[in-house]
């Protein structure tokens, strides 16, 4: 299932999930392969949505954020579901003239740890990645950036009125 509680919760599930790849995953098991030593960066070189962030000093930092669609009737009346869609975007920075190795290095653990059809769960509730893919770089001022864009999907009850 793909449901969650409310809407807010697919947030948080997500910004979880973003946080472990990014910060805390170094290993990932597969049906047959096993994925070591995969690059991790501080959680002190993420930067938020709505957070003061400082890249004074960083050669590689990371940036998280949420982009939901407006929710979509799936069922009607009170008690029904809507669906959730949207993406989440992990911009990862590099020095320029840096090279791009690390940044190869972040695409392909992206393609394992956000693979289509991946279940993101908290309390009960899950959220699902329906595709994920990497940009072509571009430099934004002193940097080199490549946007991972993580599209997902969730169901969330509606909230039973009475009268």
């Amino acid at each position: 299932m793909i449901n969650i509680s409310n809407t807010t919760q697919a947030r948080a599930i997500l910004i979880e999930a973003a946080k472990d790849f990014l910060s805390v995953v170094v290993q990932i098991g597969t049906q047959g392969e096993t994925f070591a030593d995969l690059p991790i960066i501080p959680v002190d070189a993420i930067a938020w949505e709505n957070k003061n962030f400082d890249t004074q000093g960083k050669e590689l930092w990371a940036s998280v954020f949420y982009r939901p669609n407006q929710p979509v009737s799936r069922t009607i009346g009170p008690g029904g579901m809507d669906e959730i869609t949207g993406f989440l975007q992990i911009d990862l920075n590099v020095k320029s003239n840096s090279g791009e190795a690390e940044l190869i290095a972040w695409e392909r653990k992206a393609r394992v740890y956000f693979h289509a059809g991946r279940y993101f769960r908290k309390n009960g509730d899950s959220v699902i990645a329906t595709s994920s893919g990497m940009s072509q770089g571009r430099h934004v001022e002193n940097y080199f950036r490549k946007s991972l864009t993580i599209a997902f999907k969730a169901h969330v009850k509606r909230p039973q009125l009475t009268n």
